[in-house]
């Protein structure tokens, strides 16, 4: 949305980003949704790249090319899949955030950026962001945003993709890196307590209990960023 732009962009004047939006729209570079409703229109807008960015796009170097077809799918996206990745785009701007205080480097990577990488675990997680500390050390994460209603077998599906790669050790050959821990954000506390059982009790009785997973609700995320505070380890509750 036009919040996550102007952060992204780091700019102080909302007015002037704006005008900048609107002559993208107009131009047909981008397409803009946002609602009139009492209620709704205290939102920002929200914006997609639209059609014509595509030849626009096509010419910049490194971009790869087999994604852009992905652009004519942008404006019939469901409100269930845009409320999804607003939520990401906060997560990044909390991630980088907590980093400048604390003095670290981000790197972060959606689905889309890790698109050729085919030693990633399928169906991919949402995200992976690694945090390379003043003093050298790097600790790397997989996280996963689990939206209200997913049924549990699909739940339990994702918990077994996890421990299955972590086994097969393709993560580590591949990367010479220490596996990533797990973060597991939850619409609620059933989900949570749902999965930290399942988890818990997966590890024990079929698993190897190296494997590290973190839980956490939306609502936390939203009222306390990313800290540490938020999480809780399986083992821990």
């Amino acid at each position: 949305n036009r919040y996550h732009i102007q952060n992204f962009l780091n700019h102080k004047d909302y007015s002037r980003i704006n005008s900048w939006l609107k002559d993208l729209v107009e131009k047909r570079f981008i397409g803009r949704i946002y609602s009139r409703k009492f209620g709704e229109n205290t939102k920002p807008a929200v914006y997609f790249l639209d059609t014509k960015v595509i030849q626009v796009l096509k010419e910049q170097k490194d971009i790869n090319k087999s994604l852009l077809n992905r652009i004519y799918r942008e404006k019939h996206r469901s409100k269930r899949f845009i409320d999804h990745n607003l939520f990401l785009a906060d997560i990044y701007f909390y991630l980088k955030s907590l980093a400048s205080e604390n003095k670290a480097k981000l790197h972060f990577f959606t689905k889309t950026d890790l698109a050729e990488h085919n030693y990633l675990p399928e169906p991919m997680p949402d995200l992976y962001f690694a945090v390379e500390e003043d003093k050298g050390l790097i600790k790397r994460y997989f996280l996963e945003a689990f939206s209200k209603g997913t049924p549990r077998y699909a739940l339990r599906h994702r918990i077994f993709r996890y421990f299955n790669y972590y086994e097969s050790n393709v993560w580590e050959k591949t990367t010479k890196h220490p596996f990533p821990t797990i973060l597991l954000v939850c619409p609620n506390k059933q989900m949570l307590g749902f999965l930290n059982k399942f988890i818990k009790e997966t590890a024990e009785e079929q698993f190897d209990d190296s494997i590290q997973f973190f839980l956490t609700i939306t609502k936390k995320i939203n009222k306390e960023g990313m800290k540490k505070e938020v999480w809780q380890k399986v083992e821990e509750f």
